[in-house]
């Protein structure tokens, strides 16, 4: 019986003991097996990161929803060095990741002012230190740093201190300063680098850790872009490796579906030193891309959306654990990247691929050596939008700002391609001067359209007493270039004719104050409200004469009558103030910005409105009167120009100009036209530096004029190809 108990008693505790053991395996292999990576890397896990994750800029589309400026999708790398280990450790893995790079042709981030090779050399002209706002010498971010460098007058032997800074009263009173070689010695040493180490390898590390040091004071708490639009070589590469501390992200950057605007699209960028502190108060890290220039930068606020804030688990080796995004504490939505809004501007594409084509040819048909560039506006005489603006010479956006031969080769080229000559060029606006005195003096009751007056070749004023100009007469252009003269003539064949003494005449009876007073009210010698940077030129006058240190005598109002003397205008300004002399007076504010959608294009954010900034009281009469001389421009036989409008779908009106500018070149060429002549709808102004004369430029406006009425080009055609964007 107890033999019988025994056993049973052994069976038990060995059931039990099987059991515990079976149970002891599956918790062994639900640790090891089912959760044996989790639980590995949990326990490995060091930091929480948290990184900013840029938003997706928007779109830039055309006033008919084509695409100008979209986004590609890519890779950028990201440095955390805070968890690379100690100084030696650090440098390591960044010359191996900058050795990757070089094999792969990737440019990344670097904006230490020094040569990239030795001899070492500064690449910017004041590396160190800058004048501030009130005229104080300051130091720039490089400047600061070596001044708190704890390194002695032995290897910095040169080195300004703050009090140098206080007691200078320009930069040129600091004297000479660290030499570019001392400062990469310097930087060398601070950064603990290997003096084994080659000066091109130091010089790419020091530039790398000049970047981290850039974001911040504690290098050990930094992470940042190093470079963007990485391929897929250079990743695999960097995957393989295994560096601690880099990561690739997925990422977009601009793609340009054009070649054509790119005075007015503008780029994107990282923030540069010198505007920091406007966009950190905005809310931007120092790693954010951000318009720079043009549309991009004009409408940073709507392209730029939200960014979003990932947490990221890591390991003791730098691989990622795991990733969240951070999730709002007050609302409990997830702070994922919100895409920036879309942006559908005033042009119409394929009307600014035309001009632009018309406006290079025009300039190399010209094949003179003076001629240098020039620029085309066509503008809603309605309402002030632009619908086309061409500079002339232009670059590439998708090319110019990756390449630095190309770069460089547009930075120094003598004809400055990068100036939007549409906006910030000045030229004397010649007879395109004339329409605005000749509706000055009809308004102001001078003259009558019908009042012929005799050009007898040079300015004699038989109707005053005593000529005032002593003994200058000054001649008409016609008598000048041929001995003629054009008679008796009235207002609409005075502008046919561009004739001098005529506008000499009724200029004189206008005095200057009444023809400065016109001009600045149909907006010349002022930025005509464009959202892009623009020149505001100038007036001619006394008070102009005065600012820029020159002598007004009377006779300074005949040049100015006929658009010389002073008078400089942009080409967009010109394009203005025949809208609004046209328009019957309305004055508007041209503007790029049509409307702005939302990300998904499903609803609209804002709705341009047009803006009137000034009314002319403009007796519809004068305005017909006016028009009718620029209508015998482009109509009558007489008028050389003729010939290119008479078989167009349209009549249009338009105004020849040519100003001189030295005595040595051709003079400018300038040309305005406005159409349909009996309804106007669009106002076009050319200018060609040293194009010679104005009626050089007939042909090229009438075939912007064909090309924007002709049946297969009008605005109702493309219409419906994006109801949704309109």
């Amino acid at each position: 019986m107890e033999g019988k108990q025994f056993h049973i008693r052994t069976l038990v505790v060995a059931g039990i003991l099987a059991l515990l053991l079976i149970t002891f395996a599956g918790v062994l292999y639900q640790l090891q097996i089912v959760k044996g990576e989790d639980y590995r890397a949990a326990s490995t896990v060091k930091i929480a990161n948290v990184e900013t994750v840029e938003a997706a800029r928007g779109e830039i589309v055309d006033r008919y929803g084509r695409t100008l400026v979209s986004n590609r999708a890519t890779y950028e790398i990201t440095l955390n060095t805070s968890i690379m280990g100690k100084e030696a450790e650090r440098n390591a893995i960044l010359l191996e990741l900058i050795h990757i790079c070089q094999e792969n042709d990737i440019v990344w981030t670097d904006t230490l002012p020094i040569s990239k090779d030795a001899p070492f050399t500064y690449t910017s002209d004041s590396p160190l230190v800058y004048t501030d706002s009130e005229g104080e010498v300051q130091f720039n971010y490089l400047g600061a740093l070596l001044a708190a460098l704890p390194l002695g007058k032995d290897i910095l032997p040169n080195h300004w201190e703050q009090e140098d800074l206080d007691a200078a009263s320009s930069v040129a009173d600091l004297g000479e300063g660290l030499t570019a070689e001392e400062v990469i010695a310097g930087l060398r040493q601070y950064f603990l680098i290997d003096e084994s180490l080659s000066d091109a390898d130091a010089r790419a590390l020091i530039g790398v850790l000049y970047e981290v040091n850039l974001r911040s004071q504690d290098i050990r708490k930094t992470a940042y872009v190093f470079a963007q639009d990485v391929t897929i070589n250079a990743i695999s590469a960097i995957k393989e490796r295994s560096l601690i501390g880099v990561t690739v992200s997925a990422t977009t950057v601009r793609q340009y579906s054009t070649t054509s605007a790119a005075h007015l699209l503008g780029r994107v960028g990282v923030i540069q030193a010198e505007n920091w502190d406007k966009y950190k108060d905005k809310g931007y890290s120092m790693d954010d891309s951000v318009g720079i220039g043009g549309v991009e930068a004009a409408f940073e606020d709507y392209l730029r959306g939200e960014s979003g804030t990932l947490i990221q688990e890591l390991s003791t080796s730098g691989k990622v654990v795991s990733e969240t995004w951070k999730v709002d504490t007050e609302t409990g939505e997830s702070l994922a990247p919100e895409p920036g809004d879309n942006v559908m501007l005033t042009l119409d594409l394929r009307l600014q691929e035309k001009v632009e084509e018309v406006l290079a040819s025009t300039i190399e048909n010209l094949k003179s050596e003076d001629t240098q560039g020039g620029a085309v506006v066509v503008q809603d005489v309605n309402d002030g939008s632009i619908l086309a603006m061409a500079s002339y010479p232009t670059f590439d956006l998708s090319t110019v700002y990756q390449n630095t031969e190309a770069y460089n080769a547009a930075l120094n080229d003598p004809l400055k391609p990068f100036n939007n000559r549409a906006t910030n060029g000045t030229y004397p606006p010649g007879s395109t001067f004339k329409p605005l005195v000749a509706i000055a003096a009809l308004q102001e009751g001078l003259v009558t359209p019908e009042e012929k007056i005799l050009d007898t070749g040079y300015l004699q004023l038989p109707e005053e007493d005593h000529y005032p100009y002593g003994d200058w007469h000054p001649q008409c252009w016609y008598y000048r270039q041929y001995r003629g003269t054009h008679g008796r003539e009235n207002l609409a064949d005075a502008l046919r004719d561009s004739c001098n003494i005529y506008f000499f005449t009724i200029g004189h009876r206008l005095g200057i104050d009444r023809v400065e007073q016109y001009a600045y009210d149909f907006g010349l010698g002022q930025t005509t409200g464009l959202e892009l940077g623009e020149a505001k030129g100038w007036v001619a006058g006394p008070e102009t004469s005065e600012a820029l240190g020159m002598e007004w005598y009377g006779g300074n109002l005949l040049n100015a009558v006929i658009g010389q003397d002073n008078n400089m205008v942009t080409p967009i300004q010109l394009t203005n103030y025949i809208s609004t002399l046209v328009n019957g007076g309305k004055h508007y504010a041209t503007h790029l910005l049509k409307t702005v959608k939302s990300s998904d294009y499903s609803s609209t954010v804002y709705e341009y409105e047009p803006k009137l900034l000034n009314t002319l009281d403009l007796d519809p009469e004068n305005v017909e009167a006016v028009k009718l001389g620029m209508w015998e421009v482009a109509n009558d036989p007489k008028s050389s120009s003729s010939a290119y409008f008479k078989d167009l779908p349209v009549e249009v009106g338009a105004k020849t100009g040519s100003a001189q500018v030295a005595s040595n070149v051709e003079a400018n060429a300038l040309f305005v036209c406005f159409a349909p002549y009996d309804d106007p709808q669009i106002a076009i102004s050319m200018v060609v530096e040293r194009g010679a004369s104005g009626g050089n430029l007939a042909q090229a406006t009438a075939e912007i004029v064909d090309y924007y009425f002709s049946a297969e080009n009008t605005t109702e055609s493309v219409g419906t190809e994006n109801t949704l964007l309109r």
